[in-house]
């Protein structure tokens, strides 16, 4: 019996191949963007969940709300805070306890080997039983127990060593003395893992005493918790804990929130400290609804086809009925039909996606796959997939079709109710509406990042090369290579700096204040620490006062400011006031790089300028001279005047070799690291772009579909309004007028919807552009241009026939 459906629906397929092609063609693109669009969200909505007990780990987080209402969140704590809960609390099975350091000089065991600098975090023997990072090599029990052990992945094993295995070989660090042992190789994390890193040490091979530690804020602390374990209850406990044994600052509440493991990559964007990558469940949620409207569209153009040619069957379904089928049996063949379609689309949208994928995933930046790796939940969604497809486009057609009376389908009087014809047209007003509302999206995001692109920063970012500081020798000896860079003739300035605007590391946060009747309390300002050359090397304007001298020790103790520092501070002329600086420290770290307050005058006020992206505001910031708070320079910016760049680089190299041969060479140029804040929206905008594009193509091959079928009815109409005098020109109007008009409805209907959800989106940004109502317009005008392109063929080419042919047999 099936076999025979599929028989027939095969050849029903055959006979009307523009149609059958239309069809195919619309579900492939729409199944292979729905693909690729499901493939990423699953890849998002896994992350960290590759961890046996990924359901009962939960991250500490830290909020302290000051006296004004300002509310901040960290996601580091002190020592004792885990150390102290693990003993105290019985729902808490083990603690996982991390800790992240800058990059030291790393050798391997032979002392001729390159040196490697690499960021490394140091965590307690809990790290390795808490996560299910597989372990490739060593003891999980044992690989951190003991101090100078560490624990590197995979890959870097064999960059240091050329081998995996490496457990038992030896590593150098520059900030130590005693060699470190390899005791466990990990295999490679996962890109959709909020935790990795290269190197592992043992917590217990970092040399201070937590003994006191409560605030400190230097460890991301995850818990291990019983399944029955009562979060809130756990939560006041810790309130408690660090209450009865730390004294917080006056004025500040402060309360502790576990995150569940699972919740760390979307709902970090405003947790300070070490998150991994940062998702937005928003654009997951925008995603998943579009690639659902996506097939959708794709669905409705075979209902719409389908209802639309129902009288080229009436006569076959008259005769199955007279035969004895029965409603049930025509809609098993139709939803046959349906499904003979789906499967073919399925087929090709795979086959297309499989091609697809090395550039997604370049674009995208993942490792997505599809093949018989792949999870297994992906292929029972296409199984899913399939069956939704199916029954979305096929189940009311099957029913509308199966319902006709047999009677009046032989007298082929049978007439298409309004309600039917209503329903079609809702479905085209649809689509299209989806698809202006994209296209909006897409002009509206690109126009935002040409605002970002080309807005006034405050400074000067082309031409401007970034060269890391690397090693010891290179830092001692900066003096010695900035004068040499300087010597070079395609070198107009060059600055070094503890770091740069738009540096993707945490910038240090100084606490000031002017009140010296109240040694506590400051304003939170960001901290640059420059030599004489920073203003010239950036283009920043100083507004009053003066720069730092270039000789050098008349600054040590003086500072710039920018206006907003300014503001705040309550200072208006740059004479020399005398500030206090209570406390310096990085993003989510306590630990403060003042032993004691001091106070600093300020030489100068200088422009606000865009030190971090457009997406936050402009912060106060405080511009110190050299080693004013004792934190090393880790940059030299070297602005060139143009010329061959490359040979530049090399002579630039050639300095840094001659005083450290092992030196490794890492550049950026500003405005491309600019770029990258800016990575996670301009991926959106393509695939918007795309998406739009896609939605447009399957609602016009649509559109297509209802025109040819239209025009075939309307055939003796036209004829014989050509034989009264009719012309070309009133046919052409009346055949595309009835689609004309659910276009603009579709327009109509899009343009509040577009803004509303556009409007948000700009709410992420702090400076954004405002939308005009000519996008809208263009929007529109783009659908209407495309849709009368669509049916603008064949409209004419049925307005042209001559009535003769569709008259003869009358």
């Amino acid at each position: 019996m099936f076999r025979n459906y599929f028989k027939t629906a095969f050849r029903n397929l055959w006979k009307h191949k523009t149609f059958s092609f239309i069809n195919i063609v619309g579900l492939t693109i729409g199944l292979t963007s729905f693909m690729l669009i499901a493939l990423f969200i699953f890849d998002e909505l896994t992350f960290d969940r590759i961890h046996k007990n990924a359901d009962n780990i939960f991250r500490v987080v830290e909020s302290k709300t000051t006296a004004e209402g300002k509310t901040t969140r960290r996601s580091g704590t002190g020592f004792q805070v885990s150390a102290r809960a693990k003993a105290g609390f019985p729902e808490i099975q083990d603690v996982a306890r991390i800790s992240h350091f800058w990059r030291p000089d790393i050798r391997p065991g032979d002392l001729k080997a390159n040196v490697f600098h690499e960021d490394y975090i140091a965590a307690n023997p809990g790290f390795l039983t808490v996560f299910s990072f597989p372990l490739l090599y060593g003891d999980r029990s044992s690989a951190l127990t003991e101090p100078k052990s560490v624990v590197l992945t995979e890959e870097t094993a064999k960059k240091f060593f050329g081998v995996t295995d490496a457990v038992g070989k030896i590593l150098f660090f520059d900030n130590d003395s005693v060699p470190y042992k390899v005791t466990g190789v990990l295999k490679n994390f996962p890109v959709n893992s909020s935790i990795s890193f290269n190197l592992l040490v043992s917590e217990s091979s970092i040399q201070e005493h937590f003994t006191d530690d409560w605030e400190s804020g230097a460890f991301s602390t995850y818990f291990l918790l019983n399944h029955n374990a009562d979060i809130p209850a756990l939560n006041n406990k810790l309130d408690n804990l660090i209450a009865a044994n730390h004294k917080g600052d006056p004025g500040v509440k402060s309360q502790v929130q576990l995150q569940a493991l699972e919740d760390v990559h979307f709902y970090s964007n405003d947790i300070e400290g070490y998150s991994g990558k940062k998702g937005n469940i928003s654009y997951i949620y925008v995603f998943l609804i579009v690639g659902s409207f996506i097939i959708f569209i794709a669905c409705i153009n075979y209902m719409n086809l389908s209802t639309a040619r129902f009288s080229n069957r009436g006569k076959e379904i008259a005769v199955r009925k007279v035969a004895g089928a029965s409603r049930v049996t025509l809609v098993r063949q139709f939803l046959a039909e349906t499904l003979l379609v789906t499967i073919l689309s399925v087929f090709l949208s795979l086959v297309l996606a499989h091609f697809l994928l090395p550039a997604f995933n370049s674009f995208t930046e993942k490792h997505l796959t599809l093949n018989q790796h792949t999870d297994f939940r992906i292929w029972t969604g296409i199984f899913l997939t399939v069956i939704m497809v199916t029954l979305s486009a096929g189940l009311y057609p099957a029913l509308f079709q199966s319902g006709l009376n047999p009677l009046s389908l032989l007298k082929s009087k049978i007439q298409l109710g309004r309600g039917n014809i209503s329903l079609r047209r809702s479905l085209v007003v649809f689509q299209f509406m989806i698809s202006i509302i994209l296209i909006a999206a897409t002009i509206i995001i690109y126009q935002q990042m040409q605002y970002v692109n080309n807005k006034d920063m405050g400074f000067d970012k082309e031409k401007l090369v970034v060269i890391d500081i690397n090693s010891s020798e290179i830092s001692h000896s900066k003096a010695t290579i900035k004068a040499e860079f300087a010597k070079l003739p395609q070198v107009k300035s060059v600055s070094v700096t503890s770091t740069v605007p738009g540096a993707l590391k945490t910038i240090p946060v100084v606490k000031v204040n002017t009140d010296h009747s109240n040694p506590t309390s400051g304003k939170d300002m960001y901290y640059f620490g420059v030599d004489g050359q920073f203003l010239s090397t950036y283009n920043i304007k100083l507004l009053k006062g003066r720069n730092f001298f270039s000789s050098g020790n008349a600054d040590a103790s003086e500072v710039l400011i920018n206006e907003t520092a300014a503001k705040d501070l309550g200072i208006t002329e740059a004479l020399g006031q005398p500030v206090a600086i209570l406390s310096a420290t990085f993003a989510g770290d306590n630990r403060t790089a003042v032993e004691k307050p001091f106070t600093v005058t300020v030489a100068g006020i200088v422009r606000d300028f865009n030190f971090q992206s457009l997406h936050e505001p402009l912060a106060p910031m405080v511009i110190g001279y050299e080693k004013i708070l004792g934190m090393s320079f880790g940059y030299f910016t070297v602005k060139f005047t143009g010329g061959d760049i490359d040979a530049t680089l090399q002579k630039l190299n050639a300095v840094l070799h001659s005083i450290d041969q092992e030196h490794v060479f890492e550049y950026h140029f500003l405005d491309k690291q600019w770029e990258l804040l800016y990575r996670e929206d301009k991926i959106r905008q393509t695939i918007f772009l795309v998406i739009a594009l896609l939605a447009i193509c399957i609602a016009a091959l649509g559109l297509l579909g209802l025109t040819i079928y239209a025009a075939e009815q309307r055939v003796k109409e036209i004829g014989i309004r050509k034989v009264l005098g009719a012309g070309i020109g009133s046919i052409v109007l009346m055949l595309s007028k009835d689609f004309l008009k659910l276009v603009l409805i579709a327009a109509v209907i899009a343009v509040p919807v577009a803004w509303f959800f556009m409007h948000k989106w700009l709410e992420d940004f702090a400076y954004r552009i405002n939308i005009s109502w000519w996008v809208f317009a263009l929007s529109a005008l783009v659908a209407i241009i495309i849709a009368m392109a669509t049916i603008g063929l064949q409209v004419v080419k049925a307005a042209i026939a001559n009535p003769v042919t569709s008259l003869r047999s009358e």
